[in-house]
């Protein structure tokens, strides 16, 4: 059965969760079906579709990538995302810039809204907040197909790319043959799916023996995951993204072994600031990498002032919000080196 089968089945079980406070570190209000469900997108709305920062180039690539944003929703009452509410919408759009801009001037980014999670019950979203989690799912489902139908067409092959919640969703819908990963002619549209800052592990290729984990930096239709962490002992058992016995694939290598990469291979990292995001601050050199454990851990950080603790989720030393940004140039000169192995070797 597939993913769309199964959400529908799991949507009837809501009403099982009516007046239960769900979330980690602190709950939130009793969930109530009527009031904390906002109605699903209309894909053929185009306001249900993220807007692109007016610096991205409006050229048309050769390569489509279909881009599922991280959590931006982290208030006290809310469960899901309102796509109408500007303020998260707004937070959405910046994952495009500091995020998905890895892939401007070189594939054409198409980014839905989705009804997501509160970042509080992402730690329960495929257990006890399973059914809550599925409405978003229903949201990526609907949107890939919108996407396929009405603006890739079959015309170009396709980058999968998410981060945190985003990836997890992913992943799952992957797990599950939803996303091109259905059957191998579907998937032979897949450049490459960066599901960064979430895990994949021997049991989800179990369970879908397509998907597979990069272990070179021109392999394609492959799913490329890590979560950078710092040096500091124990600090990948307090990353809530990792998940034991995942793969990692190192940014500054692209393998999945144990070798140092040191900072000098990392071309540069990108940390963008609001007051000005067309112009990030650079720093080449940033850090070096290598795969320990279930983790990415980074040493040699040339400017620590950069990787700062925000979140409670992410204690210091987790440097989950800086997945990308750490290795910025070395992710947008891999998404090339991919889609031009793609199209050498298709």
């Amino acid at each position: 059965m597939t993913q769309t089968g199964r959400t529908d089945e799991r949507t009837s079980s809501l009403e099982d969760l009516r007046g239960k406070e769900l979330g980690v570190p602190v709950t939130l209000p009793p969930f109530d079906p009527g009031r904390d469900v906002p109605d699903a997108p209309d894909y053929a709305d185009p306001e249900s579709w993220l807007s692109l920062p007016a610096h991205f180039t409006t050229e048309n690539q050769p390569v489509d990538v279909f881009w599922v944003y991280p959590t931006v929703l982290s208030d006290e009452s809310t469960y899901l995302m309102d796509i109408r509410d500007p303020r998260l919408r707004e937070k959405a759009e910046w994952t495009i810039v500091e995020q998905a801009s890895i892939f401007d001037g070189q594939a054409n980014i198409y980014a839905p809204y989705y009804r997501q999670n509160n970042v509080k019950i992402n730690p329960l979203m495929l257990t006890d907040a399973r059914p809550i989690f599925d409405l978003g799912q229903r949201d990526i489902v609907a949107a890939f197909a919108y996407f396929m139908e009405h603006f890739n067409k079959g015309e170009r092959p396709i980058i999968l790319a998410a981060h945190s919640q985003g990836s997890v969703r992913v992943v799952e819908l992957s797990k599950d043959g939803e996303l091109l990963t259905g059957d191998p002619a579907a998937l032979e549209k897949l450049v490459a799916a960066y599901v960064i800052g979430y895990s994949i592990t021997p049991a989800d290729l179990e369970k879908n023996p397509l998907i597979k984990v990069g272990t070179s930096a021109t392999e394609t239709g492959c799913f490329i995951t890590y979560n950078t962490v710092s040096d500091e002992e124990g600090k990948e058992t307090e990353a809530p993204t990792v998940i034991p016995g995942t793969f990692v694939v190192n940014p500054l290598t692209w393998r999945t072994d144990t070798a140092f990469a040191p900072a000098s291979a990392n071309l540069g990292a990108a940390f963008f600031r609001h007051e000005d995001p067309e112009h990030p601050v650079r720093h080449p050199h940033f850090a070096a990498a290598q795969v320990k454990g279930n983790a990415l851990v980074v040493t040699d950080v040339s400017h620590p002032e950069e990787l700062p603790a925000t979140s409670v989720t992410f204690p210091p030393g987790v440097y989950h919000m800086y997945d990308y940004a750490i290795f910025y140039e070395n992710l947008r000169e891999n998404v090339k080196d991919r889609i031009r192995s793609y199209f050498s070797t298709g």
